[in-house]
């Protein structure tokens, strides 16, 4: 993970950000070392090129997408890997005998999928509106929005 926040630096914004929707939507299962790994993996994947919002949109969008059905590991990863039945499997990258989201219910996996849906929909609004009103809706109604200098 550090290796990571070095290589990006809005890689704890994004971190934050997430996890600030994840405490209003009141996702519990959704760990703060799962969110982690989430922006780390779209950072493996995907890069960081982009806008704040833009960036945070797209874990929306993966989360939505995916389902969390896909199986995320990394390149850190080595043999032996684990054998894992579990609705959401995220490998530890440091043990890959671990699945960090294997306390994660198929119905918990079904709302935090529901809610990032809702989530996404809502920021690509209040981003094509620049409306922080939205944001809001999304982040909590005290959330604070700088505005560009």
């Amino acid at each position: 993970m550090r290796d990571r926040k070095n290589k990006d630096k809005d890689f704890r914004t994004l971190v934050r950000l997430t996890k600030k929707w994840r405490n209003h939507a009141e996702l519990k299962p959704l760990k703060s070392f799962i969110i982690e790994l989430l922006v780390a993996n779209l950072l493996d994947t995907e890069g960081n090129t982009g806008l704040i919002e833009q960036r945070f949109r797209r874990i929306l969008l993966y989360i939505a997408q995916s389902g969390l059905t896909e199986r995320i590991q990394f390149a850190e990863n080595t043999p032996p890997f684990g054998t894992f039945n579990d609705p959401v499997v995220i490998i530890d990258p440091v043990y890959s005998l671990n699945n960090v989201a294997s306390r994660i219910t198929e119905a918990e996996r079904q709302v935090i999928v529901a809610a990032a849906q809702n989530a996404c929909e809502a920021a690509h609004f209040a981003s094509a509106e620049d409306d922080t009103e939205l944001w809001k809706e999304i982040f909590g109604s005290r959330f604070k929005i700088e505005e560009p200098a």
